[in-house]
């Protein structure tokens, strides 16, 4: 049978003495060591989080402003483009006015010129149509 006696209490007495050295020395800071890791690891993940959720604020700042610059380009070009188009149905019409005015010149000019040319050949029309009936009858037309 088991026997008790005084090698046991001391053997119970250093077990608890290892037990407490042991506890001070070695599994507190073990302990420790494994908290304060596990505190970064944590305040890793939450700092990460933070980034992520940062980013992806970003991101979508950054997306909405592509949006609104995408928006105001293609207003500036449409206004743009309205622009020199209306300049240059401007133009056109400037162009059309002075062309309309040259060519109404032209035509009083050339009508001016066929009166006086009329009024210069009135005298000789006689003459000339009784040539020209000599000529095809051949014969003297009074």
């Amino acid at each position: 049978m088991i026997e008790l006696n005084w090698t046991f209490f001391v053997q119970v007495i250093n077990f608890l003495v290892l037990m407490f050295i042991l506890n001070k020395i070695l599994y507190k800071p073990i302990l420790k060591v494994l908290d304060e890791r596990d505190e970064r690891v944590v305040g890793g993940q939450t700092k990460a989080k933070q980034l992520v959720a940062e980013s992806e604020k970003i991101f979508t700042s950054y997306n909405d402003k592509l949006q609104v610059a995408k928006i105001e380009a293609l207003g500036t070009k449409n206004s743009a483009r309205k622009e020199a188009s209306d300049q240059a149905n401007l133009i056109i019409g400037d162009a059309r006015k002075k062309a309309e005015e040259i060519i109404h010149q032209i035509q009083q000019e050339m009508s001016m010129e066929v009166d006086r040319a009329k009024k210069e050949l009135e005298p000789e029309v006689g003459i000339m149509a009784s040539t020209i009936a000599q000529q095809i009858l051949g014969r003297k037309v009074a």
